[in-house]
């Protein structure tokens, strides 16, 4: 194994269909907390069966500031999706630069693929 100092990291939880329905129901006002056009806000990133909410941060990343970082997307969330989001639902992925995996076709992941708009991803 290596280390890759030069790549991103992203954290964020998993959108399971409760989020992703709370997500499409967001009010306009609320839309700019996780569409990724602020890069102090949040971000749909997927991989190649599910999708995933949170931010990106570069490699080499202070240990401490990734306690940081997840409570200020559970506070996000609390905004855009109202529950009880647990603390351990927060992950740390490697991010790979390359296009994001084709959408499956499964009950999941099937209405996401019939729309072209941001909502979609969630």
């Amino acid at each position: 194994m290596r280390i890759e100092s030069d790549r991103k990291l992203f954290v964020g939880v998993r959108i399971d269909n409760k989020m992703r329905e709370q997500l499409a129901q967001c009010p306009a006002r609320d839309k700019v907390y996780v569409d990724g056009s602020d890069e102090r806000y949040l971000r749909v990133l997927r991989s190649n069966s599910e999708s995933y909410l949170g931010k990106l941060t570069d490699a080499g990343a202070a240990a401490s500031t990734m306690e940081d970082l997840k409570r200020n997307i559970l506070s996000i969330l609390v905004r855009v999706a109202p529950g009880r989001h647990r603390d351990d639902s927060v992950k740390i992925f490697a991010v790979d630069d390359g296009d994001p995996p084709a959408l499956q076709s499964d009950g999941e992941n099937a209405e996401a693929s019939s729309d072209s708009e941001p909502s979609s991803l969630y």
